[in-house]
């Protein structure tokens, strides 16, 4: 057995006592208190309307306040207005609708807003008229002052019941007042049931004459005095005297043909998507059948022209790679936006129908990049580019805007997923970003990864049937030339009162930037056993990062001889600070995710394992000040959990399992410092963090959000804590107070509460955090430890789930100083299941002690000393340099 003399086994008889009594004993200072509530952050110096904020207003079950909302500097002050679609409201018994006007500031909303009826526009208000259910902006007088275009589609004119209309309503130093009702008689066109006109407008200069025309959607009319109610849009010219008679559009004027059902005029948007001197009409679809596919939708692109409009043509889901389907309602959003930066505005795509898998209408968005003839080769975006796991109903790409959140001058996208679930609250909804940027190598795609927006960003809960998303749009509110979102939720309930809908403005979208961590001397050495592939046990795989910032990995395959450990710099030309987190996906291949020194995360995957041989790392655009950590889902997936500088927790979740990252995601739990630990339990992962004053946070992350989050009692602690779980997910948290005593707290077995005390483990004086585990070969846990003096100490249970403990022993052999806090991992090989300790000395190498005996007699006995032996052996020295891993891809 040379291997076994040249790794300088020692054993280790643990007789050195600490402490005697080996029961809990008291309760430290300051340990006892109430549980808290966790602290939300405002991540976004959000704000929030109601209908009840309008003057006059009041909420209103089923208002559908926020079902449409628009950006626009109504008064030119500046600051970008919001008006907001509340289509089902009441104005006072009727359920005709109403549109709310709050103005911008630099500090954002105002706190009242005006309220427009049809009373505004000299009309009637009668139920079902869905006033304010679709908006536009734009300058149709010339005069400076952006004015409010309002869709009325559920209007009766005559006896012509849901014929629509419109109003308009000029923008003035005052604000928006008096406006005028438009019919499609002003387009010199019938007013006929079921038309539907006003279903959506857009407003843009078609025919570079200076002035905004207003594109109006009617998806039930029957175009050129046909009998086919196949769709048709209307364009009213702007003039110095407001919108006149215009041209019509349908879908002969793009090569194709008036189907029944075709819905041609459902979305609208305009902008200068073929370069020249004039804006471009882009016509939704959504019930078009395209050739002999089935009704999946289709668009169409109709070139302004000095009249009006020129030969246009379509696009449907063949154009960006994928199959048309029936009912993916293709084309039932648009938006138009330079996403690229190449001079032509991008058109993006609604598909909210579309079914990822077995998720029905899960949603996704096609782009087209605009070029000065037909369009470029599209391609897709969904959910899985945020981090978020796509489901059935999420309705992804319901509603989009566009608009530049950070100045770079790249058109940033908002997407509406309102139908998004969460736990067991369906059509809870959320709000995606992408981000807008230079095309990727080879390729048309110019939107990079998105990030979610939810809910939980803005103080709310996921609730059933809020629609979270349903109406979004992007300007600048508060003046600072970023763009801010505002998004519509017409099925919250706001606090206290019927379910009449929200709106909330959010700020500060521009990416987070990063800052410059200090690099950390003779980190940890963390530890896992891999599952086996092709052998009896699994390979021992560590990681650490040296003292000049090199991200090291080892590899053990013979259990027996830690000599057999084979080091790799796999960091390449980056450098890293503090200990990196090391997990397994569900194909068995090793994820690394460590701290860089620019303040990021960033990733890497083993592209084999034995050997192993690592892919570049990825960054997925988090900047954080805590060291990431990380833990595996039931479903396979990885999740990674760090806090940002201003003590946010965000989550980094894989895809799907083995699928790589998208970005980070808030988690709406704020007031945290330090490195996150993880734990698996039966309902997801349990997620513990410090706060600045030093108590234990915890909250239960599944579904990409997190829920009950408390603020253990009890304050001082400091390092991470560790967790143990035993049988049932029953959690118990050991964590080193300001006097360096270990104290513990565990779930109570009936209701999974944690109790307001923390027990004192003995008289133990610690240096760091403790170390804990379930032994495998016991049942009981255990405890490591560092001393002032750098040797390790150990306690355990003396009966399994006891809460009564060993005496606290010395286990490192003589000189044996560590200069690190240890960290345990489990382990098992053809003859026994056991656990050890690994920690690096004062010369930066790695020592690692194995529990190779547990004691018997009786239980008086085993509480009176130390029951378990360790064998310490010396793993071999890292390579000063290594093979590059790759840099950051």
């Amino acid at each position: 057995m040379v291997h076994r003399q040249l790794s300088r086994m020692l054993t280790v008889a643990a007789t050195t006592v600490a402490a005697t009594g080996a029961v809990v004993v008291g309760v430290a200072p300051s340990m006892a208190s109430a549980a808290t509530a966790c602290v939300t952050p405002d991540l976004y110096a959000h704000q929030t309307v109601t209908p009840a904020n309008a003057s006059g207003g009041a909420d209103v079950a089923a208002a559908q306040f926020g079902a449409a909302v628009v950006v626009a500097d109504f008064n030119k002050d500046g600051f970008a207005d919001v008006a907001v679609g509340a289509p089902a409201d009441k104005v006072g018994t009727v359920a005709s609708g109403t549109v709310t006007i709050f103005n911008g500031s630099a500090a954002g909303l105002s706190a009242t807003g005006k309220r427009l009826t049809q009373t505004n526009i000299a009309s009637g208000n009668e139920a079902g008229d869905k006033f304010g259910a679709s908006l536009a902006a734009g300058d149709f007088n010339k005069d400076g002052y952006a004015d409010l275009a309002v869709g009325i589609p559920g209007e009766a004119l005559g006896t012509a019941a849901g014929s629509g209309a419109i109003a308009v309503f000029p923008g003035s130093a005052g604000g928006l007042n008096t406006g005028t009702a438009y019919g499609q008689t002003t387009g010199g066109n019938s007013d006929e049931a079921g038309d539907a006109f006003g279903t959506a407008l857009a407003a843009g200069d078609l025919n570079g004459d200076g002035y905004a025309d207003l594109a109006i959607g009617t998806p039930g009319e029957a175009p050129n005095g046909g009998t086919v109610h196949g769709g048709a849009t209307y364009v009213y010219k702007g003039s110095s005297t407001g919108i006149v008679r215009g041209w019509s559009v349908d879908q002969s004027d793009a090569t194709g043909a008036n189907e029944a059902g075709d819905r041609f005029g459902a979305a609208l948007a305009i902008g200068n998507v073929t370069g020249d001197s004039h804006a471009d009409l882009v016509v939704g679809a959504p019930g078009e059948a395209p050739g002999s596919d089935p009704a999946a939708g289709g668009i169409y692109i109709i070139p302004g022209s000095s009249t009006g409009k020129a030969t246009g043509f379509g696009r449907n889901e063949v154009s960006d790679g994928g199959t048309n389907e029936a009912g993916d309602a293709f084309g039932s959003a648009l938006a138009v936006g330079d996403f690229d930066r190449d001079g032509f505005a991008d058109i993006a795509v609604g598909i909210p129908g579309k079914a990822s898998g077995a998720s029905a209408a899960a949603g996704s968005a096609a782009i087209f990049p605009g070029v000065s003839s037909q369009l470029a080769a599209g391609y897709t975006i969904d959910e899985s580019a945020t981090g978020e796991a796509i489901g059935a109903g999420d309705a992804f790409g319901s509603v989009l805007s566009t608009g530049d959140v950070d100045q770079d001058g790249y058109a940033d996208l908002l997407v509406g997923a309102p139908g998004k679930a969460y736990g067991s609250a369906p059509a809870a909804g959320a709000a995606y970003l992408f981000d807008g940027g230079a095309r990727q190598a080879g390729s048309t795609r110019g939107l990079n990864l998105g990030r979610r927006l939810a809910q939980t960003d803005v103080g709310e809960s996921n609730e059933t049937h809020d629609a979270f998303g349903a109406g979004v749009a992007l300007g600048d509110i508060t003046g600072d030339g970023n763009a801010d979102a505002v998004i519509g939720s017409p099925g919250e309930a706001p606090t206290g009162q019927p379910a009449s809908g929200t709106v909330v403005q959010l700020t500060n979208l521009a990416p987070r930037p990063a800052a410059a961590v200090r690099r950390q001397n003779f980190t940890p050495t963390v530890a896992m056993q891999a599952t086996p592939n092709g052998g009896s046990a699994g390979t021992i795989e560590y990681a650490y990062t040296d003292n000049i910032g090199q991200l090291v990995h080892g590899h053990r395959v013979d259990l027996g001889n830690t000599l057999s450990t084979q080091w790799t710099v796999i960091s390449g030309d980056l450098a890293f600070a503090g200990a990196p987190a090391l997990a397994e996906q569900a194909d068995g291949k090793l994820v690394m995710v460590a701290h860089n020194t620019d303040g990021t995360i960033a990733v890497n995957t083993e592209t084999s394992t034995n050997p192993p041989v690592w892919g570049g790392w990825t960054d997925p655009a988090g900047p954080m000040a805590s060291h990431p950590g990380i833990a595996r889902q039931a479903d396979g997936t990885l999740v990674a959990f760090a806090v940002d500088a201003g003590g946010v927790l965000w989550a980094l979740p894989e895809i799907a399992a083995n699928g790589g990252y998208a970005s980070w995601v808030s988690l709406g739990v704020g007031g945290l410092s330090g490195t996150p630990v993880v734990v698996p339990d039966s309902n997801g992962l349990q997620v513990f963090a410090l706060t600045p004053a030093g108590a234990v946070t915890t909250a239960l992350y599944a579904n990409r959000t997190v829920s009950g989050c408390t603020t253990l009692a009890g304050s001082g602690f400091t390092g991470q804590p560790s967790v143990v779980a035993y049988p049932g997910s029953r959690l118990a948290i050991f964590a080193r107070a300001a006097d360096g005593s270990i104290q513990t707290m565990t779930q109570d077995d009936a209701t999974g509460t944690f109790p307001d005390t923390w027990d004192t483990i003995g008289t133990f004086t610690a240096a760091g955090p403790p170390a804990a585990l379930l032994s495998p070969s016991t049942g009981k846990a255990e405890l490591v430890a560092r001393d002032a003096d750098g040797t390790i100490w150990n306690t355990g249970e003396t009966v399994q789930g006891s809460g009564v403990w060993r005496n606290w022993t010395n286990v490192t052999a003589a000189g044996d100083v560590a200069s690190t806090d240890p960290t345990v991992f489990r382990y098992s090989d053809s003859v026994h299941l056991t656990w050890a300790f690994v920690f690096r000395n004062s010369d930066n190498v790695s020592r690692e002690y194995e529990a190779v005996s547990v004691g018997i007699g009786p239980q008086a006995a085993r509480a009176a000393a130390a029951t378990t032996k360790f064998t310490g052996r010396t793993l071999p020295a890292a390579p000063a340099a290594g093979p590059a891993g790759g840099g950051l891809g």
